[in-house]
């Protein structure tokens, strides 16, 4: 099943819009940037993922975070719903 498109506005650097428009065809500047965000964010989960897997692997910083974890409680009131 195709996604649906939503509308959306950005704001461009103006040297950006104007080589879109040179580069990319009529019609296809949509299409292209979807892409290049695919992309993009692709290579951000990419990246995280491999940053929290170097990140587990760290004994130091794994037990310093079960340190914290202990102190989750601590000055909530779970009574006291606001």
């Amino acid at each position: 099943m195709k996604n649906k498109n939503i509308p959306i506005t950005l704001a461009l650097p103006e040297n950006l819009v104007k080589d879109l428009h040179l580069y990319i065809a009529r019609g296809q500047i949509s299409k292209f940037v979807a892409q290049v965000v695919e992309e993009g964010l692709e290579i951000k989960k990419e990246r995280l993922a491999r940053d929290y897997q170097e990140a587990s692997q760290d004994a130091e910083r794994e037990a310093e975070a079960k340190l914290w974890e202990t102190t989750l409680g601590d000055g909530l009131d779970e009574t006291n719903r606001y």
